[in-house]
């Protein structure tokens, strides 16, 4: 087996928007007060919503756990390695669907665990053989419909493979969850574009309800809690797993489209060579509807400037240490820029991105958008610049 070339940390960040909006009241509340005592006991209340953050060495020797799905509202991501591939994603639950009583949490959830599973299924033959991004979310739509499992609704998605062998990037994106590639120093050096029918109605892969009857609409609460469907093991007996494999890959999607319904081959393809401390930015659309391109660039200018200085230290006592402080920092990079997306989205008077977009399309808005916010961050590592390689990093959840 060949030693992979490339190395990568993920760090992931999300919350959902009930989450933010309970922190939002309290930190409104905290603030009133403050502004009633005499200002020299007025202290500085920082603001900083509970975001959820994992950071994950992927590397040659680290250990690791692949992520099939998050507790983020409507939103979900998922993370899995196949051979010397990472394979990431991120899916938003379309909410429209909660106004006829379904929750779309357990179909994005599902459809992230789906293409977890899809990716580590994955039939390559050499170890440096690329996952196919597009064909994951091909194979995953369609053993949900397969399995028959009742996750209605719909969902975009964003699927990306990192050959960890080349470099290679490729990604397959349906709908409006984007993404970004930031140069070494910092500036987006390309920006993907959403996939719309029209203003505000992206691309989604759909699993219409079999039934007529109407359902209750589900609380918040309980979408905080959704249960979600993983896929079937496969049969111990190799001739009826085949046969259902070929069942799935006979899946043209010919039914739904015929209706006007988005199928997994719609999605848009790209392909990018990656270079060494260039970094990945995926995310669904509370983040870039409510942060611009240049606000991503500056926090992950700040950041990696720090992480620079850390790794520049020569008398650090250990290499384990200096790999944990750049692990943090990174992770609070992920962080920074989903707290950002809240901090903007209850701004009532900001030019936000989905507020020019709205200007464009003949709509009237002003302010962010709140949302759920899910953000995934890959910093690519070449373990042929001298003394590149990541260390063991511990995942942090």
């Amino acid at each position: 087996m060949l030693t992979p070339r490339f190395q990568t940390v993920l760090a992931s960040a999300w919350i959902s928007k009930r989450v933010a909006a309970k922190y939002v009241q309290e930190y409104i509340k905290q603030i009133r007060e403050q502004g009633k005592q005499p200002e020299a006991k007025r202290e500085v209340i920082a603001f900083a919503p509970p975001i959820q953050v994992q950071v994950l060495d992927v590397g040659e020797s680290a250990s690791y756990e692949a992520l099939d799905a998050i507790n983020g509202g409507e939103d979900s991501l998922f993370h899995a390695r196949i051979k010397q591939n990472l394979v990431f994603g991120v899916s938003d639950g379309v909410g429209g669907w909660n106004e006829s009583g379904i929750d779309p949490s357990v179909f994005s959830r599902s459809l992230t665990a789906y293409s977890a599973t899809a990716a580590e299924r994955s039939f390559l033959l050499h170890d440096s053989d690329e996952a196919d991004p597009k064909d994951i979310m091909r194979r995953a739509f369609a053993s949900m419909r397969y399995d028959n499992i009742p996750a209605y609704g719909s969902a975009t998605e964003l699927v990306v493979s990192l050959s960890l062998a080349s470099g290679k990037l490729r990604t397959a994106q349906l709908g409006d969850s984007t993404y970004v590639l930031l140069d070494q120093k910092q500036k987006a050096r390309f920006v993907s574009t959403e996939q719309q029918h029209r203003f505000n109605m992206p691309f989604q892969l759909t699993i219409p309800p079999i039934s007529e009857v109407p359902l209750k609409p589900r609380s918040e609460d309980a979408k905080e809690s959704a249960q979600f469907f993983r896929p079937r093991p496969l049969d111990d007996d190799p001739k009826e797993a085949l046969r259902i494999r070929k069942e799935i890959d006979a899946d043209d999607f010919a039914d739904l489209s015929s209706v006007g319904f988005d199928a997994p081959t719609d999605a848009r393809e790209n392909t990018h060579t990656m270079a060494h401390n260039e970094v990945v930015v995926a995310a669904t659309d509370g983040l870039f509807d409510n942060v611009r391109v240049d606000e991503v660039e500056k926090l992950a200018e700040r950041f990696m400037q720090a992480i620079g200085k850390i790794q520049n230290v020569k008398d650090v006592p250990a290499l384990e240490s200096k790999a944990t402080a750049t692990s943090d920092l990174f992770g609070g990079l992920a962080y920074s820029i989903a707290a950002q997306a809240v901090a903007n989205y209850i701004q009532g008077d900001l030019r936000s991105p989905f507020a020019e977009r709205a200007k464009l399309a003949g709509y009237s808005f002003t302010g962010g958008k709140p949302d759920d916010v899910t953000v995934m961050l890959a910093w690519i590592k070449d373990t042929s610049k001298p003394d590149q390689k990541i260390s063991n990093l511990s995942a942090k959840l």
